[in-house]
């Protein structure tokens, strides 16, 4: 669905509103979850968020690499906020 309306390469990126609108979703959340669940299915959908930013089909190598250092970024991020929150959870009694 999404994939299909995605062009090649990142200077082609298509913005979630746009996105929203042509694939008629009812929200950004709801293209956000449409490719989840095509990415769980199989598709290489890319992200960036540097501006204009938005959606795209990789165009080479280098991109799908950017595009995986982004995520293990942002989850090592996230592994750190989950481990200070369960440090936290432990001046707790249960």
């Amino acid at each position: 669905m999404i994939e299909e309306l995605l062009h090649t390469g990142i200077q082609n990126a298509l913005s979630p509103e746009y996105l929203a609108a042509a694939a008629g979703l009812d929200s950004v959340r709801a293209v956000q979850k449409q490719i989840e669940r095509e990415r769980r299915e199989g598709a290489v959908i890319l992200s960036s968020t540097v501006p204009p930013g938005g959606y795209y089909l990789p165009a080479n190598r280098s991109e799908v690499m950017q595009f995986i250092r982004t995520l293990e970024n942002r989850s090592l991020g996230t592994m750190e906020a989950l481990q200070s929150a369960r440090k936290y959870l432990q001046q707790f009694p249960e």
